[in-house]
């Protein structure tokens, strides 16, 4: 339990405990979900990934749709095309905001077309960022390590607040008795 002044210094403790940095390294790898209609894209960007992530793909976004539904708890990024067949990388964003999965589920998109509506239009969804064709492998990689990293960090920095929220509400409930 941690009081007032403490809090900074228990929060840090708690994610650099050496405990969390063993749970870290157990836990099973990370699932990105590729969606582009272009094969040639997918491949490259699974080679490029799938040495430090499980890697599902999609051709389209109706098939994209399909797998956030079936998968949602497992998917950690989704690599999305905005261009593509029977559902575009927009639908595929309204759906996932519609249904409250974008907080939940980073969204990089991929793209040739990197102008200004279409920019604003996924940020205005709430995609994490960018990455415009041709691909670099180690610009690819970065990225997608820095979003994922971002989110983990944001979900224990929630998890942590709640667990204090928790023992606040306990202390005070003691106090009352």
């Amino acid at each position: 339990l941690c009081d007032r002044r403490q809090r900074q210094m228990c929060i840090r403790d708690r994610l650099n405990h050496p405990v969390s940095e063993k749970i870290g390294e157990i836990m099973e790898t990370k699932t990105i979900l590729i969606v582009d209609d272009a094969l040639t894209n997918r491949v490259l960007l699974k080679r490029y990934l799938e040495d430090d992530y499980n890697i599902i793909e999609a051709e389209n976004g109706q098939r994209a749709i399909d797998i956030i539904n079936e998968q949602q708890l497992n998917i950690s990024l989704i690599l999305l095309d905005l261009i593509m067949p029977e559902k575009s990388g927009f639908d595929v964003l309204e759906f996932m905001s519609d249904y409250g999965f974008i907080p939940e589920i980073p969204v990089i998109i991929v793209t040739v077309e990197a102008n200004y509506e279409n920019e604003m239009k996924a940020f205005e969804y709430g995609v994490s960022d960018f990455i415009t064709k041709p691909f670099y492998p180690q610009i690819v990689q970065k990225r997608v390590k820095n979003v994922i990293d971002l989110y983990d960090t944001q979900k224990n920095l929630r998890r942590l607040l709640d667990e204090q929220t928790i023992d606040t509400m306990a202390v005070s409930y003691t106090h009352l008795r």
